[in-house]
């Protein structure tokens, strides 16, 4: 609650928004990017995705896609597990052990989906992502095959035994979220939040911004306080059902692709999401595998604004570079944003610094052969004739008028020159 009244202060004095145009510009470019291949990092592992991507104990993530009795979960190796034999596991796991890489139908499946999506958007379809998320999740709803999302276990009859139900109101009981007076230590939870929450909502408005175009040179867009502050008054709101800080969502990016230019897309979401409130066990029952491939795509079609950055300039390509793969490697848009910035900040400052000493600063190779193209100009512009006594004749200026005349007369016609009027040209 009070980092939302900060957050909504910081937005109504527009301090927030002239916070972030002190991002640099690679940082800003970058930032849609990052975003995507967080969604794609997403979309190739398990928890919301096709499975391709799991752990590893040597490597921290490694080729996955094996079937579920094939998987080994790993665990935390504290003093309970060792010392008492008491072990949870994780939801990550890894096929090393039993083997069975790539030979899961899910993951096929989900690359299939995947495919679908990517062939239908070759052909400027708007339901590209309703074909491919559909068509998998209705292969995954018949049970007894080796891509059901429903199998013959515990778990797998739970999640039928729901989806029966079609139609079903959960209680909201407990919702409201008890407060307490004591805030004698929460000062360290609310600047970290409050930081943490800034940087990843920014980056989140920044990128899907830029994705719809509507982002200028300086990092503007229309309507800036509004959007921040909307961000703030929700995280303030949900703060009373004891959610998480309630923020702009990197998945905003999939209807971003799919068309979604202004906050209509916005309410017709949220009218969807209120009817789904009654539907809620078919919506829960589309499994993972099936909206993994959109996730790929969507980060993939997010990398294009890697297009305007300036790799030629070390600070913009390393900073910008940066950015990107902090993101989905931390699992955090804060993180990537602070790499970004901290490395362009402190590559310029030395190149600053540097310059005291008789070190110029380092400009790229565009910048360069423009130096040198200029020189060259103007040392062509101001060349003298080596030897200025020497005119030319009255004789010279005959000859070489009498020579003009014959030239003309020998010339037909139909070869000389059209004169082109400056509409023309221009065509």
């Amino acid at each position: 609650m009070i980092e939302g009244a900060i957050f909504f202060v910081l937005a109504l004095t527009g301090l927030r928004y002239r916070i972030i145009r002190l991002i640099p510009e690679p940082v800003r470019i970058a930032t849609p990017a990052g975003i995507g291949a967080f969604l794609a990092h997403l979309g190739l592992q398990t928890a919301e995705g096709i499975g391709a991507v799991v752990g590893d104990i040597a490597t921290a993530v490694t080729l996955g896609g094996c079937p579920p009795e094939k998987q080994t979960k790993l665990v935390a190796w504290d003093d309970l597990c060792r010392l008492e034999g008491i072990c949870v596991p994780s939801d990550n796991y890894t096929c090393d052990v039993e083997g069975g890489i790539m030979t899961s139908g899910r993951t096929w499946l989900g690359l299939l989906g995947m495919m679908i999506i990517a062939v239908a958007l070759g052909y400027r379809s708007k339901l590209s992502f309703i074909y491919g998320i559909a068509l998998v999740t209705i292969v995954s709803w018949f049970r007894n095959t080796a891509v059901t999302y429903f199998p013959d276990d515990d778990a797998g009859n739970a999640r039928f035994d729901y989806f029966k139900k079609v139609v079903d109101i959960t209680g909201l009981d407990m919702i409201i979220t008890p407060f307490t007076s004591d805030l004698a230590n929460a000062g360290v939870a609310i600047v970290t939040m409050l930081y943490v929450d800034f940087l990843d909502t920014s980056g989140t408005l920044l990128g899907i911004a830029t994705s719809m175009g509507v982002v200028d040179d300086e990092g503007n867009f229309p309507k800036s306080t509004q959007a921040f502050s909307v961000d703030a008054i929700a995280t303030m709101f949900g703060s009373i059902f004891g959610l998480s800080p309630i923020t702009s969502y990197i998945e905003s990016g999939a209807g971003v692709e799919a068309g979604a230019k202004t906050g209509l897309t916005a309410v017709i979401c949220g009218f969807y999401f209120f009817i789904a409130i009654f539907f809620a066990p078919i919506l829960a029952s589309i499994p993972p595998w099936a909206i993994g491939g959109a996730l790929i795509i969507v980060g993939a079609l997010m990398a294009r604004s890697l297009t305007k950055l300036n790799f030629n300039r070390i600070s913009h390509a390393v900073s910008g570079f940066l950015t990107v793969i902090v993101m989905p490697l931390t699992y955090s848009i804060a993180y990537g944003l602070i790499a970004g910035i901290g490395t362009y900040f402190v590559m310029e400052g030395m190149f600053w610094i540097l310059s005291f000493v008789g070190l110029e600063v380092p400009v790229d190779e565009e910048e360069a052969s423009k130096l040198i193209i200029g020189k060259s100009f103007r040392k062509l512009t101001e060349a003298k004739p080596k030897d200025e006594s020497i005119e030319p004749s009255d004789n010279d200026d005959v000859e070489e008028s009498s020579a003009k005349v014959e030239t003309e007369e020998a010339t037909p016609a139909s070869d000389k020159p059209e004169e082109v009027d400056e509409e023309e040209a221009g065509k």
